[in-house]
């Protein structure tokens, strides 16, 4: 089993997860839904909190610039540029 790479990886990770949830179980149901090293180093690189949705953990997960809808300005320029 594994899990798709990128922002929808993500989502569908945390679909299976129970609010509130701390860093470390966020990180925990990443490896179980079997995460590739990239993601889940991107949510031990988040910050040590309590998460109470999903949208917080997506703000928090420091994304490649390469991902679309990264929180990067280099990212975000891409994204604008695809769509001019």
């Amino acid at each position: 089993m594994g899990v798709e790479r990128g922002l929808k990886g993500l989502r569908n990770v945390l679909e299976g997860v129970r609010f509130p949830v701390t860093r470390d179980a966020v990180v925990d149901a990443a490896l179980d839904a079997g995460a590739d090293e990239e993601m889940v180093s991107a949510l031990r690189a988040m910050p040590t909190a309590e998460f109470n949705e999903a949208n917080e953990i997506l703000r928090a997960v420091p994304l490649p610039d390469t991902e679309p809808d990264s929180h990067t300005e280099s990212a975000r320029a891409r994204e604008r540029d695809r769509h001019d």
